[in-house]
């Protein structure tokens, strides 16, 4: 026998798997949540400002926190914000634009996370 605990992985390439399927959550969850609340907003304008705001607003506490882990997510959750107070404004063009970033956003976020878990899921595969 050897002196290892129990739970250590015999497989060292799946150490990170909670990190992993946790990223896959994350980009999946954000992607759908941000084209449900793009759809909303589109409908409901004041909900689309309030939740517009709400993000914006969000977004610069996380860059003002100063941490390394905020800083990308802080940006993104920003522009995300912003591209929501522009989206729900009278101005044709400008509303346009935003909002069509908005979707091609929440879709690429939800492909990402399903071509990570494809990948994970792969990886996984090989080593049983």
């Amino acid at each position: 026998m050897s002196n290892e605990p129990e739970w250590k992985d015999a497989n060292p390439s799946t150490e990170n798997l909670p990190n992993k399927g946790r990223l896959i959550i994350q980009l999946i969850a954000g992607g759908i949540a941000l084209f449900v609340l793009t759809y909303v907003g589109m409908r409901l304008r004041h909900v689309g400002l309030a939740v517009g705001s709400f993000t914006f607003i969000s977004g610069l506490i996380m860059l003002v926190r100063r941490k390394q882990f905020f800083y990308k997510p802080g940006l993104i959750v920003v522009f995300c914000g912003f591209l929501m107070l522009l989206a729900y404004q009278p101005i044709g063009i400008v509303k346009g634009f935003a909002i069509f970033f908005l979707v091609i956003g929440s879709i690429g976020l939800v492909i990402i996370g399903l071509f990570k878990a494809i990948k994970l899921a792969w990886e996984l595969g090989k080593f049983s």
